[in-house]
């Protein structure tokens, strides 16, 4: 908060919970982070083989599975293929 990326405000539907929400400065570096994270994450996909990425795909699933999270409606978000 101090740093102005985030903002607390007092949950209107209950005075005891406070709400937090990143400002425009926060959002910007979020952006900027998730952005590098992703370029950096399929550099290192691309150096793998088509075999390694599948196994990477099916252990990610199954991983996603075991932690009860939903399917994913977008296939490879970061932008690599299986193949």
């Amino acid at each position: 908060m101090a740093a102005g990326l985030i903002v607390r405000e007092v949950n209107p539907h209950n005075r005891r919970e406070s709400l937090m929400r990143l400002t425009d400065e926060g959002r910007r570096i979020v952006d900027e982070v998730t952005a590098r994270r992703r370029e950096e994450i399929g550099a290192i996909v691309a150096r793998m083989s088509a075999g390694q990425r599948r196994a990477l795909i099916s252990a990610m699933n199954a991983f996603n599975e075991a932690g009860g999270e939903p399917p994913m409606t977008v296939p490879n978000p970061l932008g690599w293929s299986a193949v």
